[in-house]
């Protein structure tokens, strides 16, 4: 007779791993189940995690302590990593929502906004604001398509569109600079600029033949350059396209600047989740169009470390709530709170824009901002550049109500340091396996989703 195992063993299993395994009291043996046998995105679905307590560890942290208490968070469209400090009898004694979590820029795809300069190709107009060498490159205007050329036998030429007219800066909008590019033909392509009174290059899109709709935050750029003395009242922006090759066109559809009011914003709706044994993954699609998958897994048994994976390219920043008094370790790049009765450090790894902020409504408009922490700082929130589609970033939090500022320092340091996270993950994977196959399944659980078993 052929046995099925249902997948509400998710829910039974987790508490049984939580209190240890023992007996085989009306069970039956593994029997295979391997823990992404185990995966489930029903709406049924525990959205909690713990690690199982050992004789040589205890596990004092759980993952989503809203949900463990059966009840609900509520900020899923903010994809964030919620923390629960549980007592000697696994009871939750601190929850701390939102440590991390994931806003999207309103400039994110230069969607919106106000037009600043909009390009005329045509040399001979009256009103043309571009400057191009007719002899060395070609733009054949076709409707609402250019198709720039560069003739064949001038394989290493480098030829320029660029603004005629330039574009005041005003750090109270963003600047963003759009290119939509049709098709390339390998012809490769970047975005330069630079600004005046005080003069900075700026390098928004390094060599690169790919195609799509591409937005580069200028003002952004701009503001990581300037110093503390810079007299930026009377700065002008310009602006260059860069087609680099021979023979084929690359042809883009539109090439613009528009101004964007500054701003973050959640997500329009709730994440979709999938639960694991060793992990859990939530999906988010943002009102621009951008999107991100991430993974919340512990790294450690005082250190929960995130996974991001940018599958649509975007303006995306991480966030926290601060839960006590921060301070910014720029040479470490950790954000170290000591709250009341706990210590916790979070390493984002990237360090670009960093801001502090004394209220959400400030973060969320992007006002008042300062560049390092006050005794008032509730948020904070990093820049993640630019990241290619289909790329990880990695991002952990220690925190613990007995250790010190220095050894979670070094804690969240090693979850997202080199080589340990990719492989983290797979040794959770095996950790997670291996445990189950160790213990005693209830034989009166039917299953509906893992692989039939004899």
């Amino acid at each position: 007779m052929k046995k099925f195992i249902s997948i509400m063993l998710v829910l039974i299993l987790a508490m049984s791993l939580l209190a240890g395994c023992g007996g085989d009291a009306g069970g039956v043996k593994n029997n295979g189940i391997k823990s992404n046998d185990l995966k489930d995105s029903s709406e049924a679905q525990q959205r909690w995690l713990r690690l199982p307590d050992s004789s040589s560890n205890t596990c004092r942290l759980v993952i989503n302590p809203d949900e463990y208490q059966g009840g609900n968070a509520g900020n899923y469209n903010r994809l964030p990593l919620n923390l629960g400090l549980l007592d000697d009898s696994a009871a939750v004694t601190k929850s701390l929502n939102d440590l991390i979590f994931i806003v999207e820029s309103n400039a994110a795809n230069g969607v919106g906004g106000t037009d600043v300069f909009v390009p005329v190709y045509d040399q001979e107009a009256e009103d043309v604001n571009t400057r191009y060498t007719v002899k060395k490159m070609t733009c054949d205007i076709d409707g609402t398509k250019v198709s720039a050329i560069i003739p064949d036998g001038d394989e290493t030429s480098t030829q320029n569109i660029t603004m005629r007219s330039k574009v005041e800066v005003d750090f109270s909008v963003d600047l963003v600079a759009v290119v939509d590019i049709v098709s390339s033909s390998g012809v490769k392509w970047k975005v330069t600029g630079a600004s005046q009174k005080p003069t900075y290059s700026i390098l928004a899109q390094n060599d690169t033949d790919a195609t799509g709709h591409f937005a580069f935050n200028l003002t952004e750029i701009l503001s990581q350059q300037l110093k503390e003395d810079d007299d930026t009242t009377n700065m002008t922006l310009n602006c260059t396209l860069s087609v680099i090759g021979a023979g084929s066109p690359l042809v883009f559809q539109d090439y613009k600047i528009v101004a964007i009011e500054k701003g973050f914003h959640y997500a329009d709706t709730d994440a979709a989740t999938t639960w694991y044994p060793y992990g859990i993954v939530s999906t988010l699609t943002y009102p621009n169009g951008t999107a991100a998958e991430v993974m919340d897994y512990f790294a450690d048994y005082s250190t929960v470390a995130r996974r991001i994976t940018f599958t649509k390219d975007g303006s995306f920043y991480l966030a926290g709530k601060v839960y006590g008094t921060l301070t910014y370790d720029e040479k470490q790049n950790l954000m170290i709170v000591e709250g009341n009765g706990f210590n916790y450090v979070v390493s984002p790894k990237r360090k670009q824009y960093v801001t502090f902020y004394n209220s959400e409504a400030d973060m969320l408009s992007r006002v008042n901002g300062t560049t390092e922490p006050t005794a008032d700082t509730q948020y904070w929130t990093v820049g993640c550049g630019r990241l290619e589609v289909d790329s990880d970033l990695y991002v952990s939090v220690a925190l613990d109500a007995n250790k010190s500022v220095e050894e979670l320092c070094e804690e969240a340091k090693a979850a997202v340091g080199a080589g340990n996270t990719a492989k983290r993950i797979e040794t959770n994977i095996e950790y997670w396996d291996a445990y189950l196959a160790a213990i005693t399944i209830p034989s009166d659980l039917i299953l509906a989703s893992a692989p039939e078993v004899e």
